[in-house]
């Protein structure tokens, strides 16, 4: 039981200091960069006044320096804006705070429950314990995913309606509300606020280039792209719209026929993948004493991590595959 709880304490050790290892390169390229110190620079200029405003009323009000603190802990700590451009990129309405806690509580549980409980080794404890503490990254990964594609696959009918109010007479500004307004979500949603960005006073181009930010959708970049050089250099804009509309008709379709060819192999990668895991499950339960080696012996520890590496990194590398780029 001592021998397990110590494995434990180090496996979580471990893990910090990993995931602070990730973290502060993540950190790092994300701060540190051309985009993003230049994104900081404006920001911080147009946040200052309200900011001072903001922490006078907290110093007039009881918890003030403790809110100040967690204010600051949260807007710098590693990952929290990574965290925070997925949520926003997902749609999700929760806070980073939110997540950070649920990824936090998740990982303790499921690596105390069967420490304690279970007297389980370590390495199992710490494997449950990284899975369960990575699964609301994942949710919202996989949604930002779902969003993504809903988006990309109502584009064209955007394009069309943009191209449609323009040939009506109306500016390109008026014709992003009318998609705003008439489309549904996710399109209509991101297409409204840019609308309302320009209202405030953004520029067209900072506003453009914060939609491409929310999205990180390849087909919304060519439309960003054509937008901002059609500004500066001049051209038909219903033609520039409509041939940018049938390009991006035509990606999904040739998408799709790849998604359908590469079926296969996500199928065959899948099966390979959880056979071991299945198997082992199946002859823990006829035969416990038989597979129990693999649990006491030093041996049987070495030999299952060396096979959980290699199927980890044979997943990645039939994942990689079968990931064509259009």
């Amino acid at each position: 039981m001592t021998e397990n709880l110590l494995y434990a304490a180090l496996a979580l050790l471990f893990l910090l200091f990993a995931g602070a290892a990730l973290a502060l390169s993540s950190l790092w390229t994300r701060r540190f960069s051309t985009h993003s110190r230049a994104l900081s620079s404006r920001l911080k200029e147009i946040a200052l006044q309200r900011r001072e405003g903001a922490q006078s009323q907290l110093l007039k009000s009881g918890a003030g320096l403790q809110a100040i603190w967690q204010q600051w802990i949260l807007a710098n700590a590693p990952g929290v804006r990574a965290l925070g451009l997925l949520l926003t990129r997902s749609g999700s309405s929760h806070t980073t705070s939110e997540v950070m806690a649920l990824s936090a509580g998740l990982g303790l549980l499921a690596w105390l429950l069967p420490t304690m409980l279970l007297t389980a080794p370590w390495l199992m404890s710490f494997t449950v314990g990284l899975a369960a503490f990575s699964l609301p990254w994942v949710y919202l990964m996989h949604r930002e995913k779902k969003r993504r594609l809903r988006f990309e696959d109502q584009l064209p009918e955007a394009l069309d309606f943009m191209t449609r109010a323009l040939r009506a007479g109306h500016g390109l500004t008026i014709a992003i509300g009318m998609v705003g307004d008439e489309l549904p979500d996710p399109v209509g949603a991101e297409f409204n606020t840019v609308f309302e960005h320009l209202k405030l006073g953004m520029t067209f181009e900072d506003a453009m280039a914060q939609l491409a930010d929310r999205i990180n959708s390849r087909d919304l970049n060519f439309l960003v792209i054509a937008l901002m050089i059609q500004r500066k250099t001049g051209g038909n804009l219903t033609e520039l719209l409509t041939t940018l509309s049938q390009t991006v008709r035509e990606r999904i379709k040739l998408k799709g026929k790849i998604r359908i060819l590469a079926s296969e192999g996500k199928l065959s990668g899948i099966m390979i993948g959880s056979l071991p895991f299945a198997l082992g499950g199946i002859l823990s339960v006829l035969n416990p004493i038989y597979m129990s080696t693999l649990w006491i012996t030093p041996s049987g520890r070495t030999l299952m991590l060396v096979n959980l590496v290699m199927i980890c990194l044979g997943a990645l590398w039939m994942w990689k595959i079968v990931q064509i780029k259009v």
